[in-house]
């Protein structure tokens, strides 16, 4: 029951940060480009996101990182945590034993 709890936890949170990656975090990248390169040179946003998608169809991997981007920048920062968790998950009477030389 715990591994499908943690499976279906996992799934969700990747459906929400895959569709922040494909509809919201595209439209902020296009915003900025605007801003900082000017029009962009194919079209609109329309244009982007077509670009976008056929990047995806086409499996480029800067097109999958840029969609796929939150979701793995949240599991970086789980892999940074992970030893952090293990120390505060550790017995605490043990390191009151522990007595430094």
């Amino acid at each position: 029951m715990q591994n499908t709890q943690w499976l279906r936890r996992e799934a969700i949170l990747l459906g929400l940060l895959g569709g922040a990656g494909l509809l919201v975090l595209p439209a902020l990248v296009f915003a900025v480009g605007q801003q900082l390169l000017g029009e962009y040179p194919d079209g609109g946003m329309g244009a982007f996101y077509a670009d976008l998608y056929g990047h995806l169809g086409s499996a480029s991997p800067w097109a999958w990182l840029l969609v796929l981007g939150p979701w793995l920048g949240i599991q970086f920062l789980r892999l940074l945590w992970w030893p952090m968790r293990r120390l505060a998950d550790r017995n605490p009477d043990e390191a009151e034993d522990y007595e430094e030389p």
